[in-house]
Formats: structure tokens, sequence, C-alpha cells
């Protein structure tokens, strides 16, 4: 009896010692940047958070977990007319949102290096994001800031409206600050 005492301890300090992860969340009015091209010429807009969590693991980096969904109603392509053109080309009456869901996450030279799916016209295909903290940062932390890039080929998930004219890549890239989660 008192060996299976000892066990269960064990088990209770083991499983209810501090947390190795913290979650953290963007606010809900975000947009993030995006960039494309049109005949050639810059132009950017922005996709409007709805949901986000962030659950950093401050000891073991590669099991942190990313997940980001987008409002295409509420987001905009820079000015109106893009910005009608990209909901019809995105078919955001059919599909409203746009998710990102890491899958593997590796952190090497102060980046994570995130490998996770892309949710587009609920066509989901792996995107490659890079996110990089630009001031130090610990579990104590209660904003992070850091800044993201990533990169894909919107006809991938079958979004290839008004191609040639707009250009297959989409660059996401921008500066962010997520705020600890109450």
């Amino acid at each position: 009896m008192a060996r299976l005492s000892f066990y269960f301890l064990f088990l209770l300090c083991v499983f209810s010692g501090p947390s190795l992860s913290k979650n953290y969340q963007l606010s809900q009015d975000t947009n993030v940047k995006f960039n494309y091209f049109v005949a050639g010429l810059p132009l950017e807009g922005g996709f409007r958070v709805v949901e986000s969590k962030f659950d950093i693991n401050f000891q073991y980096p590669f099991k942190s977990i990313f997940s980001v969904k987008f409002d295409l109603m509420q987001s905009n392509a820079g000015f109106p007319l893009a910005t009608k053109a990209m909901k019809k080309v995105l078919d955001a009456y059919r599909f409203p949102s746009v998710a990102f869901e890491s899958g593997s996450v590796k952190f090497k030279d102060e980046s994570f290096q995130i490998v996770g799916l892309l949710k587009i016209r609920n066509v989901s295909k792996p995107v490659n994001l890079i996110v990089t903290v630009l001031e130090n940062y610990s579990s104590d932390s209660e904003t992070i800031r850091f800044s993201i890039r990533a990169s894909f080929n919107r006809r991938q998930f079958g979004a290839d409206g008004y191609y040639p004219l707009v250009s297959d890549t989409i660059i996401i890239e921008d500066v962010l600050t997520i705020n600890k989660s109450q």
C-alpha cells in the first residue's frame, strides 16, 4: 500500500507540476497583411483575425501549437474593387473563413519554422511559415512581438480567377503582437 501511495504521489507531482507552455492570442481586430501583384504592380491587403491560439512551449518549442482563423467577409484586398474580386475568387460567401493549423514546429536561429495546413475554399494544403521573435521573451511575458512570412500559390486552392492578371503567389508578411490569454 505504501508503494502504491508513493507512485500515486509521484504521478500527481509529475502531471500537476508547472506548465511548460503558455497560451497567447492575437487581438480579434487584427489584420494580417498579405501582398500580391496585379499586372506586375504590388498591392497589399489584410486578412481579419477572428480566432487564434498560440500554445507556446518554452522548454520544448517543437511542441508548440499555432492556429489562426481569418474571416474573409471582413478582410480586404487593399481597395473596394479588389476586395470584391477577392471575395468572388475565394468564394467567400460559401467559404467565409481561411484557417491555418500548425503541424510540425522547429525552433532554429531564434525562429519558429512551422509547417502547417492552410485551408482555403475547403481545400487544405501544406504551407511553410517562418515566425521570428523580435524581442526577448519568456513564459512570464505578457506580450510577444514577432514577424511572420509565408507564401502560397492561390491556384492550388482552386482560387484561379483573374489569372494571369493577378499573380499566383500570395505573400503573408507582417509584424504582430500576441497577448497572453486570460
